[in-house]
């Protein structure tokens, strides 16, 4: 028996997993591409290994021939001592020495069988991992390279975590220690979240996350790690939480911006157990595990609701929302803030909207109100009736008394807006609060002009007197600012 590479194969077999049949075709494969390269053969070799002595066999096929010559032909003669019934044109297998293959081709056998293994280890790890994507496993980093962390797993295998999978704030070098989830196995396209600046056209929906379809070389670790993932939060609250772990509380949507803030939707599947409480635990010790994991990333926890409008409220915390608006058809909700509360309900940079957007599967809009609980475009549009329907009063009265038009605008500035209210004053009362104001901004009348305004009220009202001079209804029950009087 070839103790040597008995005792290779119990090695691979003890630490790497790599079955022992396995191994023997990749290294029979790797001698049979090898002698194809040698000098001292026509290439056409089969070589095979005994699985119980381990002695290697090859074999040469050449063809009977007594005119061609070369390391592919081999004379009648020759052949007949192997197969007596030999005639020229047949082809026979003879056995060949494996040493003959010479040193080039031994490195090249090598290298195959080198490139074997690593094909068998990424095959037995898509075996092993394949149906534990978003599980928690513990890796030591063995090498790190642009940001990019190639590990070994606790558990045995090689993974890589990629530098947009990382933290901000993770300090990683050789030998430590550190956990992650398991995002990705495989080697065809790895669908990951969009970046920060990436055009929206870029990516697809994958459930309410946007995200990329990016191609990694098959060469790399099949095994993907990831701590800026949502699952990420999603497996550190299941350990935590017996009730999520047995599916008594589900955790319906997560929406994170790693290292800073992370929202998450919670449900329970009976009344008795209360799902935020469930998550955060007695006195905040279990959420308090997840945050130090995190390195001090915070976590708001909120209550799904099927009504978007109380979703959205809940979605929005820490902010005080005082009211919200739904517009469906564009699936946009407009919440409404209290005078100051602007900012935290943004968040800075608009993380808190982005994130609530994402939690909810809706654009969400916030606007600030007023003391009067009036947002500025109600209070702008407000205004903008209000001044429209002073110039029109203005106008009137300028028409009704038959004046300039900035001497209607003068009386209605310090508010005369109709007759019955300039001939409440006497004339004199009249042309002195006119004549000075006492504010500079406002405007103001010579004394005849407005003895004139004065006088041409009082003449509109004789006229709209009755034949009899008493007043007329409409006179009579019209306030100045054009009310009925109580």
């Amino acid at each position: 028996m070839n103790n040597e590479l008995d005792t290779i194969l119990r090695t691979l077999e003890r630490e790497r997993g790599i079955g022992r049949g396995a191994m023997l075709n990749t290294i029979a494969n790797a001698l049979q591409a090898a002698a194809k390269k040698s000098l001292a053969t026509s290439g056409d070799v089969r070589v095979e290994i005994d699985p119980h002595t381990l002695a290697i066999g090859a074999w040469e096929r050449r063809v009977v021939s007594d005119e061609a010559t070369g390391t592919g032909y081999v004379s009648l003669a020759v052949a007949r001592k192997t197969k007596p019934d030999a005639v020229p044109g047949d082809t026979i297998e003879t056995p060949v020495d494996p040493r003959v293959f010479g040193r080039i081709a031994a490195q090249t056998a090598k290298q195959a069988i080198i490139q074997g293994m690593h094909e068998s280890e990424r095959d037995i790890m898509l075996r092993r991992y394949s149906g534990h994507v978003g599980e928690i496993v513990t890796a030591v980093v063995r090498q790190v390279s642009h940001k990019d962390a190639l590990c070994d797993l606790v558990d045995g295998g090689e993974a890589i975590l990629k530098g947009r999978d990382r933290m901000k704030n993770d300090r990683l070098s050789q030998g430590d220690s550190f956990r992650a989830v398991i995002r990705f196995v495989g080697t065809e396209q790895d669908p990951r979240r969009l970046e920060d600046g990436e055009e929206p056209g870029q990516g697809t929906w994958i459930g309410r996350r946007r995200v990329k379809m990016i191609d990694e070389p098959a060469g790399n670790p099949c095994v993907k790690l990831s701590r800026t993932d949502p699952s990420f939060v999603r497996a550190l609250f299941a350990e935590q939480s017996s009730e999520i772990k047995d599916g008594t509380v589900e955790i319906v949507e997560i929406a994170r911006q790693a290292g800073i803030r992370t929202k998450m939707a919670v449900r329970s599947r009976t009344s008795k157990i209360d799902p935020v409480g469930a998550c955060v635990g007695a006195r905040g010790a279990r959420i308090r595990q997840v945050i130090s994991e995190l390195n001090g990333e915070k976590i708001d926890i909120v209550p799904w609701n099927e009504d978007i409008e109380k979703f959205a409220v809940a979605a929005l915390a820490p902010a005080t929302v005082q009211r919200v608006e739904i517009d469906r058809s564009r699936r946009l909700v407009t919440a409404y803030v209290q005078s100051g509360g602007l900012t935290p309900a943004i968040g800075k940079g608009g993380i808190n909207t982005r994130l609530a957007s994402e939690l909810i599967g809706w654009d969400v809009s916030v606007r600030e109100l007023d003391a009067y609980g009036e947002t500025a475009d109600q209070r702008r549009s407000r205004e903008e009736a209000f001044q429209a329907g002073l110039k029109a009063k203005i106008a009137a009265l300028a028409e009704t008394l038959g004046v300039p038009a900035a001497s209607a605008e003068a009386a209605a500035a310090h508010g005369f807006l109709s007759a019955e209210g300039i001939i409440e004053t006497t004339l004199a009362e009249f042309v002195a609060q006119l004549a000075d104001s006492g504010n500079g901004d406002m405007p103001t009348l010579a004394e005849p002009e407005a003895r004139t305004v004065w006088l041409a009220a009082e003449r509109s009202l004789l006229e709209s007197l009755p034949a009899n001079g008493a007043p007329s209804a409409d006179a009579a029950d019209t306030a100045p600012d054009g009310e009925p009087v109580a």
